[in-house]
C-alpha cells in the first residue's frame, strides 16, 4: 500500500466526508472504514456494542473518554477526534489485527491532524467575523454653544414672563451657568503630573532592583551614595530644593528624601547613580572615602 493508493481511496471517500461551519468534521463509518482498511459492518458492530459488551475496540475508545451512548450515534457519521482514534486503534492497538494501511494513514494524519486534513480536502475556511459595531455615545454640544443656548432661553422667559421670573427658576440657571463655565475653565488647564520618589522606591519601581535590608549594598548607603555623589539631583533642579516627606518605611514613619522623578533629567541622574552604585564592589568604602559619614546629622532613610 503506497500513499499515492492512500490518495486514491481518500478521493473514492471524500463524498462521505462533511465538516460544519465550525470546522468540525464527520465521516461516515464506511469512509472510516476504508480509511482504517476494514470492513465498515464490522466496525459498525464493534460501535454499536460498546452498550452491552463492549468490544475491544469500543473499550480503546471509552478509555479515551468517547462514552457508550456516544458510539450508538456514530452510526450517523463519525466525529473527526473518533476518526483518528479508530484509525490509531487499528494502526497500533488491534494485535493481529493491526492494518499497514491503517498506519500509513495514521502516519499522514499525524502531520496536520485530521480535523485539518478533513478541512483541507472539502475546501473549509474559517468564516469571517463582521465586527459588532459599538453603539454610538451621544455627545454634547461644545460648551460655548451650550452656554449661548442657555442665554437665549433665560432672554425668551424673560420676555414671555415681562421679567418676573420664578426665584428658584433663575437660581437653577445661574447655577447651570456657573458649572458650564467651570467645565470650560477646567479643561483649559494644563493637568500637573508629579511623581516624587525615594531612592528605594524608584530603584525598585522603576528599575526592576532588588534593595537589599542589609549587606554591602543595603539601602541605607544607596540613599548615602545618591546624595553624596549626585547633589545636584536633588537641588536646583527647576528651580526645587532638597525636598523630604514622612513615609512608611519597614512599617514605621519616617522622613525621607524624595526625588522630582517626573523631570526626566532627574530620572535619568538616578538611574546612573543606582546602577554605579551596584556596579561598585564595596559602596560603603568609597562613601568613608569621600567623607559621607564624618558628621552626625539628623537620620533620615532613603
Amino acid at each position: 500500500m503506497s500513499q499515492i493508493e492512500i490518495a486514491q481511496i481518500i478521493e473514492q471517500i471524500k463524498q462521505e466526508i462533511t465538516v460544519d461551519s465550525n470546522g468540525q468534521g464527520k465521516a461516515s463509518i464506511r469512509a472510516t472504514a476504508r480509511l482504517a482498511d476494514v470492513q465498515d459492518s464490522s466496525l459498525r458492530r464493534a460501535l454499536l456494542s460498546a452498550a452491552l459488551q463492549p468490544s475491544a475496540l469500543a473499550q480503546s475508545l471509552i478509555q479515551q473518554g468517547f462514552s457508550p451512548a456516544a458510539l450508538e450515534t456514530w452510526n450517523e457519521g463519525i466525529p473527526d477526534m473518533g476518526v483518528a482514534a479508530v484509525i490509531e486503534y487499528y494502526a497500533f492497538d488491534a494485535g493481529r489485527y493491526c492494518k499497514q494501511q491503517a498506519r500509513l494513514v495514521c502516519k499522514a494524519f499525524n502531520r496536520i491532524g485530521v480535523r485539518a486534513w478533513m478541512q483541507d480536502i472539502m475546501g473549509w475556511t474559517k468564516p469571517t467575523t463582521q465586527p459588532q459595531e459599538q453603539p454610538s455615545t451621544p455627545a454634547l454640544p461644545p460648551v460655548e454653544q451650550r452656554l449661548h443656548t442657555l442665554v437665549l432661553a433665560m432672554k425668551t422667559l424673560a420676555e414671555l414672563t415681562g421679567g418676573r421670573l420664578n426665584p428658584y427658576m433663575e437660581q437653577q440657571f445661574k447655577d447651570y451657568a456657573g458649572n458650564l463655565l467651570a467645565e470650560h475653565n477646567r479643561k483649559l488647564l494644563t493637568p500637573s503630573e508629579e511623581r516624587w520618589l525615594g531612592v528605594v522606591n524608584f530603584a525598585e519601581n522603576e528599575l526592576g532592583k532588588k534593595v537589599p535590608l542589609s549587606g554591602t549594598h543595603y539601602r541605607g548607603h544607596l540613599g548615602t551614595w545618591v546624595r553624596t555623589f549626585y547633589p545636584q539631583l536633588g537641588v536646583g533642579v527647576a528651580r526645587r530644593r532638597h525636598r523630604q516627606e514622612t513615609r512608611l518605611v519597614n512599617g514605621v514613619q519616617q522622613p525621607i528624601y524624595v526625588y522630582a522623578c517626573h523631570d526626566p533629567a532627574v530620572a535619568a541622574g538616578l538611574t546612573k547613580a543606582i546602577e554605579e552604585f551596584f556596579a561598585h564592589p564595596s559602596p560603603g568604602a568609597a562613601l568613608r572615602q569621600a567623607g559621607a559619614f564624618a558628621s552626625k546629622k539628623e537620620k533620615v532613610s532613603v
